[in-house]
Formats: structure tokens, sequence, C-alpha cells
């Protein structure tokens, strides 16, 4: 049965449901594989966009905003007109002054902010400061154009939150599917069929099909959509207990070996 055949079948055909309890598990992983890597890649489409339009703003900001600066022999020199303030909003600020006349009492009225004197770099977060001393990097020199040159890096930034974010997800996911096939160990109970764990395992991950595919949308059109987990296990739970009930109208013989279609899936 080809790839794309067994998505559809996962949620339009639930007789297949006794083909997919008892197929060889590597098949079962190879269709989870597939299935998440295509729902993980076209759902991100939308996380790529705004990293990419939030690293075209940043770098706007930085040529636009950010004045020349020099970082050397652990002082820092800001050309223009100071202090400059960044970000004020009533809770939060940045203000760069190199010329002495800002005291550190500026952020006293605010809960967070960050404070860059001369020789040093003060950051409030939650009401407690922490200063930061420009002579303990004093072998360092650095200047806008070099902060310039780092900005290509964000792509690279870009690769490994996609990386992490493909293991932890998969991971998370596989433990989902866990928790659906212990569900599913209830209905075969009630019904009882004697289904293994393995094969309720081989259920599960056909049972959430439909939702991933829900999920990728959602993530396309509306990420923040209140109380979908409901909608995703719901759909899964149901989906699972149609194919437990289309398993136990005509059970195939327990004890036989799965029938053998090569084990690949043909997309």
């Amino acid at each position: 049965m080809g790839f794309f055949r067994q998505i559809k079948d996962s949620f339009t055909n639930f007789e297949s449901y006794r083909e997919f309890a008892f197929q060889k598990k590597g098949k079962t992983f190879k269709y989870f594989i597939l299935l998440f890597t295509l729902t993980f890649l076209i759902g991100g489409l939308r996380f790529v966009f705004d990293f990419n339009a939030g690293a075209a703003g940043v770098r706007e900001t930085v040529e636009q905003q950010v004045p020349e600066f020099r970082l050397e022999n652990g002082e820092l020199f800001v050309s223009g007109e100071q202090p400059i303030i960044l970000g004020d909003d009533g809770h939060t600020v940045m203000i760069i002054d190199t010329t002495g006349q800002t005291q550190e009492s500026v952020l006293d009225n605010y809960a967070e902010g960050v404070l860059v004197f001369r020789d040093r770099l003060i950051t409030k977060q939650n009401y407690q400061q922490k200063v930061i001393l420009f002579r303990e990097f004093k072998e360092i020199s650095f200047d806008k154009q070099d902060l310039m040159g780092l900005l290509p890096m964000l792509k690279w930034l870009l690769v490994l939150v996609a990386v992490f974010a493909y293991i932890f997800k998969s991971v998370w996911v596989l433990i989902t599917v866990l928790i659906l096939a212990l569900i599913g160990m209830i209905f075969n109970s009630n019904e009882k069929l004697g289904l293994k764990f393995e094969n309720l395992w081989n259920m599960a991950i056909y049972a959430f099909t439909l939702p991933w595919l829900v999920e990728m949308l959602k993530n396309l059109a509306y990420p923040a959509l209140p109380m979908f987990w409901v909608i995703k296990w719901g759909l899964a739970v149901y989906i699972l207990y149609r194919g437990i009930k289309a398993v136990a109208t005509k059970p195939p013989g327990l004890n036989e070996e799965p029938p053998d279609s090569s084990g690949d899936i043909v997309i």
C-alpha cells in the first residue's frame, strides 16, 4: 500500500486498521518518519518566513538606529547625541550614554532595562541588576561594522533551531503516540480482542495522521488557535476507537504472522 494511500485510508477507511495493526513495526516506523517530516516541513514554513522577516528587521534596525560605536581597550566609544534611549515603554528601556551625564538611578523607574556607560553595562531584570565591566574584555576590539558582519550568521541560527525542533518534537510526538496506545488498551480490554501493545502502537500512529495534518494547517493559518489539543486528541481517540471496532468486527488470527507486503512504503 502506497504512502499517500495509507494517509487517506487512516481516516476514511477504518477497515484498513485490520492491516495496520498487524503489519511489521518497521513499515509503521517508516510511515511515521515520512509523515512527521512532511508535516514538520510544511507546518514550519510560517516560522521560516517569520524568522526571515525578523532577521531582516534586525538588520534594518541595526543599520538605521544603532549609532557608530567602538569597543576598544576596555572602553566603549559611541558617536552622536546622547543619551540614546531605545524601547522606552514605561516597563523596559535601553539607554546608551558614554558621556557620563546619565546616572544609574535612571533604572529605578523600570522593572527591566539595559544601561550602557563608557566602562560598563548594567542589566536589570525582575528588579535585579547585574554589572558587566568592559575592562574584562580589554583584548577585544569590536565596532558596528563587525556587528553587521555577524548578522548573516542568523541563517545558521535558523538551521540549529530547526534541527533541535525536529529532534525535540519527534520525541514528544512518539510520547503522545505511546499515550494514545495506552488509551487503546482500554478499548482493547472492553472488546476482549487480545491485541498486543505493538498492534495498538501501530494503530495509534495511523490514528494520529488526520490530527497531525489538521495541526499542520493550523500552524500555517492560525497558530494561536485556543484549546486545539482538545480537537487533536478528540480526533485521534475517535479514529483509534473506530479502528479497534473494525478489528473487533472481523478480527484476524491474533497468533498469525502479519501479511508480508515487502515492508516498503511506496510513495
